[in-house]
């Protein structure tokens, strides 16, 4: 069992799906808790009752992590308010649509590639300006399958941005291991949350089900767990590293 206690851990993209189930998760195991949402208050709110009826501390984030300035305030209003910064969960990001790469304009690209490795790499570099001078700290990055399979048809921008935070998961902790932070990735696979309800019909689905060994989608719960073993300070000698979490895929 990871013990949290004392620590603070902030989610981004913590109102709803992994990012909800992994901010709970925390809260479980003794962590206070920064519930990082863009549009989804009402939803981010029911996170943070959940956190504090933990007997946690919960705090409201509001932030579009694709503007470097409101990440580096939300980052520091949560460092702040909670005197310390333990552990980042960069969980936002999305698919924003499926396309055909032919029929990709530039701007999905871009706005693709903001919304999942943007947003990472600012929320990184905010979390380090405060984790580098406690010599501690743990960063966790929602990367995907589709970083390794190429994704599930009409998605290569959003493989390619995930493959993009593989690779940067990697350099990071090199860079800052000496520091005494760790940066680590999970790559989920097929998890049933509103994503998949948004972006990929029920044929689509039936499809991926066929191909999962253990015969199941994925619950963000079970992602949720690996998020809280990755922040334990028992795990202190892993850094670099993606766990892929498909079900044997």
């Amino acid at each position: 069992m990871t013990n949290l206690e004392g620590r603070a851990c902030l989610v981004t993209g913590g109102s709803t799906g992994i990012g909800a189930a992994s901010a709970v998760a925390l809260a479980r195991a003794g962590a206070d808790v920064g519930v990082g949402y863009h549009r989804s208050e009402a939803d981010a709110r029911k996170v943070a009752d959940q956190i504090e009826a933990l007997g946690r501390r919960a705090m409201l984030l509001e932030a579009d992590v694709t503007d470097s300035a409101r990440v580096d305030a939300m980052v520091g209003r949560f460092a702040q308010a909670m005197g310390r910064l333990d552990v980042v969960f960069a969980n936002a990001g999305g698919l924003v649509r499926r396309s055909p790469i032919v029929e990709v304009a530039d701007d999905l690209w871009r706005e693709v590639f903001a919304l999942n490795a943007d947003s990472v790499f600012y929320t990184c570099r905010a979390a380090l300006r405060v984790m580098l001078k406690a010599g501690r700290g743990s960063l966790i990055i929602n990367a995907s399958v589709a970083a390794r399979s190429g994704g599930g048809g009409g998605s290569v921008p959003y493989a390619a941005s995930k493959g993009a935070l593989v690779s940067f998961t990697r350099g990071l902790a090199k860079e800052v291991a000496a520091d005494g932070v760790r940066v680590n990735a999970i790559a989920p696979g097929v998890t049933d949350t509103p994503f998949h309800e948004k972006f990929t019909e029920p044929e689509r689905m039936r499809m991926f089900h066929e191909k999962i060994p253990l015969h199941r989608f994925g619950s963000p719960d079970d992602i949720a767990r690996a998020v809280v073993w990755l922040a334990g300070e028992a795990d202190g000698f892993i850094t670099g590293e993606t766990v892929y979490l498909a079900g044997g895929v």
